[in-house]
């Protein structure tokens, strides 16, 4: 039995190990799926934000240098910006300029940045139209603008507007004129009795018939250059604390009538002398050579020097004040605080670029005026404008105010140019403009 059992045990050991010895069975490998084409995601289209920038004198496809420079500006800023798309809107410089910008920043439509003036800064700020600047500053732009272009700028200590520059209006004068009447150009300073006497040797008739006349200066109200004259006996416009109107007072009235008698009692200026607009100025001073000394800002000149005009520059004459005076505006960009903030950041990015100091370097010929930071260099060398940067530092500038720009700028024009054209005494028209000026200013201090 036991042997039985044995011989089993072994057959079955036997059949085990031939089974496991048998060939090795090969693995079914299920087919690999085909891959699906894979899609690329699909690629986000960066967001275009567009401003509707307002620029003063700028013409689209003008050859003066105002518009060149700007259109190269916007192309470089464009170019460095792709997400900004800046649309440009041109005004003149002149009330009809005035009112198309006033009508878009009421409406606040339409409009994201412009050149604002010093005097309507403190206005608009006031209605809640300008967007701070301050939240957009860096420590380095904060150290580069001269403190006094913050001041300008400020509206009970915000600053709402970024500075440019500052206009200093000198005298360009037309050298083939002085020459062709044998008149020397003065030697630095000079006063008002010889300013006087020079522009009536420069008035005469050509033999063609062709008549020439000592000197002008564009008188609308926007781009009033002679400003600076009214200046030249010591008076000023408004008190030092922008309180009271005193335009009034004696030493305003005698400027006054000395800027009058150019006109009225020398005859040295052209027939419409005193009510010509910027643009007549310009042509009778560059294209027809009918006037041989323009009162101007500082812009006209980098047109002059590029058609290579017969130029110099000189300084405003002295008066009873005993030393050179100027005027002029502060150039100021300010950004409209609109819902949309993509491009309000948009507007203080093109403006922090236009009145940087890169872009004098980016764009030669672009500064027309002395600039407002410390790193601002571009003008040093230069012949015609390193005069203007010196007459900086002679510079009276009224305190801003929240005067209506109908008082402030067009009424008192035309009660200026009362006086000019002979219509009203300068002491009665002076009196009959404080009334409503004092009366505004009252109404803003109470």
């Amino acid at each position: 039995m036991n042997k039985l059992f044995t011989l089993v045990l072994l057959m079955v050991i036997l059949t085990t190990l031939a089974i496991g010895c048998g060939p090795t069975p090969v693995p079914t490998t299920p087919p690999k799926a085909t891959a699906a084409p894979t899609t690329p995601p699909p690629t986000a289209t960066p967001k275009v934000t567009t401003i509707v920038f307002y620029q003063r004198g700028y013409v689209a496809g003008g050859t003066d240098a105002g518009s060149v420079t700007t259109a190269k500006a916007i192309e470089l800023f464009q170019k460095a910006n792709p997400n900004v798309k800046v649309e440009i809107v041109g005004i003149p410089w002149t009330a009809e300029g005035d009112t198309k910008l006033e009508a878009a920043l009421a409406a606040k439509a339409n409009i994201n940045i412009f050149r604002v003036t010093s005097p309507n800064l403190p206005r608009y700020a006031k209605q809640g139209i300008l967007s701070e600047i301050t939240p957009y500053l860096t420590a380095e732009d904060k150290a580069d603008f001269y403190q006094s272009a913050f001041d300008i700028a400020s509206y009970k200590g915000k600053v709402y507007a970024w500075p440019l520059w500052v206009t200093a209006i000198t005298i360009l004068v037309n050298t083939d004129i002085f020459k062709e009447r044998g008149v020397e150009l003065p030697k630095g300073d000079w006063t008002y009795e010889q300013f006087v006497e020079t522009a009536r040797k420069l008035t005469f008739t050509r033999a063609d018939g062709t008549k020439v006349y000592g000197v002008t200066a564009s008188a609308k109200a926007g781009a009033v250059e002679y400003w600076p004259m009214l200046y030249i006996d010591g008076g000023r416009i408004l008190s030092p604390d922008g309180k009271k109107f005193i335009a009034n007072q004696p030493e305003f009235i005698s400027a006054l009538e000395k800027f009058a008698d150019l006109n009225l009692k020398y005859k040295v200026g052209p027939p419409d002398f005193g009510v010509a607009d910027q643009a007549t100025v310009q042509s009778q001073f560059q294209k027809n050579k009918t006037v041989a000394m323009d009162i101007s800002t500082p812009g006209f000149i980098r047109t002059l020097v590029n058609e290579k005009f017969p130029l110099a520059v000189l300084p405003i004459p002295m008066g009873k004040l005993g030393k050179p005076v100027t005027n002029g505006a502060f150039g100021l960009y300010a950004v409209v605080d609109v819902p949309d903030k993509d491009k309000v950041a948009a507007a203080h990015a093109l403006a922090k670029y236009l009145t940087g100091s890169q872009i004098g370097i980016d764009i030669p010929g672009y500064q027309l005026a002395p600039g407002l930071r410390r790193s601002n260099k571009n003008l040093d060398q230069d012949p015609y404008f390193s005069l203007v940067a010196k007459a900086v530092q002679y510079g009276v500038y009224e305190p801003p105010t929240e005067v209506p720009n109908e008082i402030q700028n067009t009424q008192f024009v035309a009660a200026l140019q009362s006086v000019i054209l002979g219509q009203k005494s300068a002491k009665a028209a002076m009196d009959e403009i404080a009334v409503p000026y004092q009366k505004a200013l009252d109404e803003i201090n109470k």
